[in-house]
């Protein structure tokens, strides 16, 4: 039965409905890691589809309820309008799926922001979030030390680089060592799984840390940051997975990993040949939504992913959607640092705002090398939430909802 209202903030429908589902549809994708009998697929589904299938309707019925929104929606706009047009002109099912998916945590983002938050319904969302991402935690250490690997392996550093953002930013409000100590727990599981972008990651939040406003702090993080990724990369795991031949220096290292003669890749140069004429065909408008499985297909394998969101973004909607995508970004980075004075108000909010600030940088290396807009239950959906809780919990510029007196986590 779906709640009636929120029983803390009157007028709040579907607040805990909503924000349930965000996390169990979290979930959803390791059943199967837990249940070990269940079947790998349900009516031609696996359990990440069903996860962000739910998450959308639960969204779609979230939606009319809210009474304002505060997420900066104008400036996802032309990127919005660009994927409902390409669908409508170029459609396809698999096109529908990947339009939905990109826009699912846009809506999320919306309907997050249309909730009133109040200091206990903070706590309220931080207790649900360390339990979500305590499960998550618990059961990669199993699995690791169990078979040497994660669950979900691609995406649970991505989930945990959001634990990440928000433990560094505790630790640096809160000044007590057990936020600090909690990060570097998350940070084993991606050095464990030699996760490389995922290792960056962490140490992009560890090192950029925008609740950290002291310069002497942040110099401090920047020293402790340097020597922390050298000795993960002179770690004989990490240098086996990344050069070819099972070693090599930080001068090997190239952002243009597919033509390397150095760098092990792991198959994404043969997923960016299979894309390459495709790209040139058409570099400006793309080939159409989801697309890009048609010529993985045609290069010969089942199916694919091209592991590089900057390349299957221009794959499918060309230069125009790429630019379009990242000035939306950039747009809504600036937008959040605008208004970065207000949520200092609040202790929370400032934690919450300084981990989306951090994450930025996370979503952005990601991109890079992996399919994190595709993977919206792990990353996005978290991601946008908190932007909506950032942007809807004031009703304007000058009125804060929360009182300036939240200082307690």
């Amino acid at each position: 039965m779906l709640p009636n209202s929120d029983p803390l903030i009157p007028g709040n429908k579907f607040f805990r409905f909503f924000f349930h589902g965000l996390f169990i549809t979290g979930l959803i994708p390791f059943l199967p890691a837990v249940f070990l009998f269940l079947p790998e697929n349900i009516a031609g589904f696996n359990y990440t589809g069903w996860a962000w299938m739910t998450m959308l309707a639960i969204t779609l019925i979230t939606l009319p309820a809210i009474r304002r929104v505060g997420f900066p929606l104008l400036l996802w706009l032309p990127w919005i309008l660009y994927l409902v047009l390409y669908i409508i002109v170029d459609f396809s099912l698999p096109g529908l799926q990947l339009t939905l998916q990109y826009l699912l945590p846009l809506l999320i983002g919306v309907t997050a922001s249309g909730f009133t938050y109040s200091p206990a319904l903070l706590q309220w969302l931080g207790k649900r979030a360390a339990l979500y991402f305590s499960i998550i935690t618990i059961l990669s250490f199993i699995y690791i030390v169990a078979t040497g690997f994660s669950p979900q392996s691609a995406a649970v550093p991505m989930i945990l680089s959001v634990a990440g953002a928000l433990m560094i930013a505790l630790f640096s409000v809160r000044k007590n060592i057990i936020y600090l100590l909690l990060f570097f727990l998350l940070l084993i599981i991606p050095v464990a799984m030699i996760t490389r972008m995922g290792i960056v990651s962490f140490l992009l939040i560890f090192v950029l840390n925008f609740a950290n406003r002291d310069l002497i702090q942040k110099l401090l993080f920047l020293a402790l940051g340097i020597p922390l990724g050298l000795f993960i990369f002179h770690s004989s795991s990490f240098q086996a997975k990344t050069f070819k031949t099972g070693e090599g220096q930080i001068k090997d290292l190239s952002f243009n990993y597919y033509q390397s003669e150095t760098i092990n890749s792991s198959g994404r140069t043969t997923w960016y040949l299979a894309l390459e004429s495709g790209i040139a065909h058409s570099p400006v408008w793309g080939n159409g939504p989801r697309s890009d499985n048609f010529a993985f297909k045609e290069y010969g394998f089942k199916s694919g992913e091209g592991h590089n969101d900057y390349l299957t973004v221009r794959y499918n909607y060309g230069w125009v959607g790429l630019c379009l995508l990242l000035l939306a970004l950039a747009g809504q980075f600036y937008w959040l640092w605008k208004r970065r004075r207000r949520y200092r108000q609040s202790i929370r909010l400032f934690i919450v705002w300084s981990a989306v600030m951090t994450l930025f940088f996370s979503f952005l290396a990601f991109m890079y090398t992996d399919n994190i807009l595709k993977y919206t239950i792990f990353f996005p959906n978290l991601f946008f939430a908190m932007t909506g809780i950032l942007s809807g919990s004031f009703i304007s510029e000058d009125s804060p909802v929360l009182p300036e007196t939240d200082v307690s986590l």
